[in-house]
Order: structure tokens, then C-alpha cells, then sequence
């Protein structure tokens, strides 16, 4: 089976692609080449925002499965469909939880509102757009989309439970906006690698939308105190008052300081399921960290400069 990987060579894009390889699929990578691709696919260099270019590039080229982790605008969206119009099956496109809008109830189901959520900015307002053109274009072939939640796990190249993690380690403070008590949740990268595999040709996915994270919400509090768990150390916590200080959480903070939780039951309504709780996933991550030496954090943080 052929399958067309857009993007491939950071965190979710090497996951997958290094777990198609391993199942021995015939994978064709498409990015700009700007990190190292990993060995096994056949690299095919392209900059999606130029349309010529991608032409080119893809001209000769059919697939059974596209697989899209780098689509970020409708335009990129839009060059896809028009260049591979009719040399394709399924298109499996990894959107987010973040366009999510006026939520009336959580957790939040996929039959929520969605829109350009001002919180989350301009890339919420893009994943939405690109959605909404998916969906002009589902005459067309099969169509899955993926909303995660937060992801986690080995590789991130966010600085995000790196960020918690180092902290924790080196005996400085976790500074929470508010009082933590946001409720948000995580999804371990091999999960999602799963459930992304597991749509594959599988007719219970075309053309629907769901929810993908781990089955737990918590609130930021007790996900530091988790971090703080598997360091074995306590964790020195501290809140900034963001109407008092003028901060935004942004300003130092790895996450927004709003709810972020939705229901995966769809998902589980067709069989699939989690492998990783979050204090699993937490576990395999930290050593990692650890193994590759990433949890140095030698500056001090914007906050403790004010």
C-alpha cells in the first residue's frame, strides 16, 4: 500500500512515518527537507505554499492513503486536492482540539461548535479553515479527521513537559496562572500514532470526524504534581495572578490558561483504545528526557526577572 506522509520528519510526522516503515508500507515523505528524514521512505522535497513546486513534484505520483500532519492553511489544503485529484482514496488529516468554539458543555464531543477561537489565534482560525475545506471536498474521496488534544511524549519538540520536567528537577518553582485549576488533557504520541493507523482504510472512519487524547482530564495542579512524582522530588508551586499582574500566561507558560478537554468515546465506539495512561506516558517521557540530556534549564525564567 502506498501512503503519501506531508510532512514526516518532527515528533508526531517521524512517529508515524518511523512506525509505517517498520509495517513495511510504501511511504513517500513530502517536506521542505529542513531536518533529516528518517531512512526507509522515499523523500520527495516540495514547499507545500508553492504551488508549482508541489505540482511538480507530485505530478507522477498515486497513493492509496494521504496522510497530512503539516497542513496548516486552506490553501495547502486546496493545492493537495487539486494536484492529486483522483490519485488518491483517503485523506487522514490531523486537525486540533483548539478550534473548538463557544463551548456550551464539557467534555467537549466533536458535535461542539467550532470556529476561529480567538484564544488559540491564528492556528485555530487556519486548522478550522482547512477542515472546512476537506469538507468541500468530500464528493471527492473518504476523508478522516483527527482533533488532539494536547499530544505529549518522546520527541516533542515543544517545550512543554521538558519545560515542567526541568523545572522540577533543577529545584525551581512551577509558576500556574491563576490557581492551576484549569482542566486540560494529554494524548501520548504513540496513541495517536495508533489511532491514526487504525483509521487506515477502515470504513468505520471515512468521511467523520473525531476526538483523539488519553482517557484522563486533570487539572494543571495535579498534572505538576504528577511530573513532580516521577522526578521524585516536590514541586515548589507557585501562581500568577493574571488580572493583578497584567501577564498573559502565554508570556512564560507552555499552555493557555483555559479548559481543554474533550470525549473520546466515538473513537472508543469503534474499537479503538488507549495504551498509555498519563502516568505511564509521563514515565517513558522523562526518561527520555533524561537518557538524551534535555532536562538542563541553566536561565531563569521570565518571571522570576520581574
Amino acid at each position: 500500500m502506498k501512503i503519501l506522509l506531508l510532512g514526516g520528519n518532527q515528533f508526531l510526522g517521524r512517529a508515524i512515518s518511523q512506525k509505517l516503515i517498520d509495517l513495511n508500507y510504501d511511504l513517500y515523505l513530502l517536506n521542505r527537507g529542513n531536518r533529516k528524514n528518517p531512512t526507509g521512505a522515499t523523500f520527495i522535497k516540495s514547499d507545500r505554499d508553492n504551488y508549482y513546486e508541489l505540482d511538480v513534484a507530485l505530478k507522477n505520483l498515486s497513493v492509496d492513503i494521504i496522510i497530512d500532519i503539516s497542513g496548516y492553511t486552506p490553501l495547502q489544503i486546496e493545492n493537495i486536492y487539486k494536484i492529486m485529484r483522483n490519485k488518491f482514496k483517503q485523506y487522514i488529516y490531523i486537525s486540533s482540539a483548539s478550534i473548538y468554539n463557544n463551548i456550551q458543555s464539557f467534555p467537549i464531543k466533536e458535535t461542539e461548535t467550532t470556529g476561529q477561537n480567538p484564544i488559540w489565534g491564528e492556528y485555530a482560525k487556519n486548522k478550522f479553515l482547512s477542515e472546512q475545506k476537506i469538507l468541500e471536498h468530500s464528493s471527492e474521496c473518504n476523508y478522516t479527521i483527527f482533533r488532539p488534544f494536547y499530544i505529549y511524549g518522546t520527541g516533542n519538540n515543544l517545550d512543554r513537559e521538558s519545560y515542567i520536567f526541568s523545572r522540577i528537577k533543577n529545584n525551581l518553582p512551577i509558576f500556574l496562572p491563576n490557581k492551576g485549576e484549569e482542566i486540560v488533557q494529554f494524548g501520548y504520541i504513540d496513541d495517536l500514532v495508533e489511532a491514526i493507523l487504525y483509521s487506515i482504510n477502515n470504513p468505520d472512519f471515512y468521511n467523520d470526524i473525531f476526538n483523539i487524547s488519553g482517557d484522563e482530564s486533570v487539572t494543571f495542579n495535579n498534572y505538576v504534581k504528577i511530573c513532580a512524582k516521577i522526578v521524585g522530588k516536590k514541586a515548589d508551586i507557585k501562581y500568577i495572578n493574571l488580572e493583578n499582574t497584567g501577564l498573559k500566561a502565554r508570556d512564560w507558560f507552555p499552555f493557555r490558561d483555559t479548559h481543554l478537554f474533550g470525549s473520546i468515546d466515538k473513537i472508543k465506539s469503534v474499537g479503538f483504545k488507549n495504551k498509555y495512561d498519563l502516568l505511564d506516558g509521563l514515565n517513558k517521557t522523562y526518561k527520555y528526557l533524561e537518557e538524551n540530556n534535555l532536562l538542563n534549564y541553566p536561565e531563569l525564567h521570565k518571571i522570576e526577572k520581574v
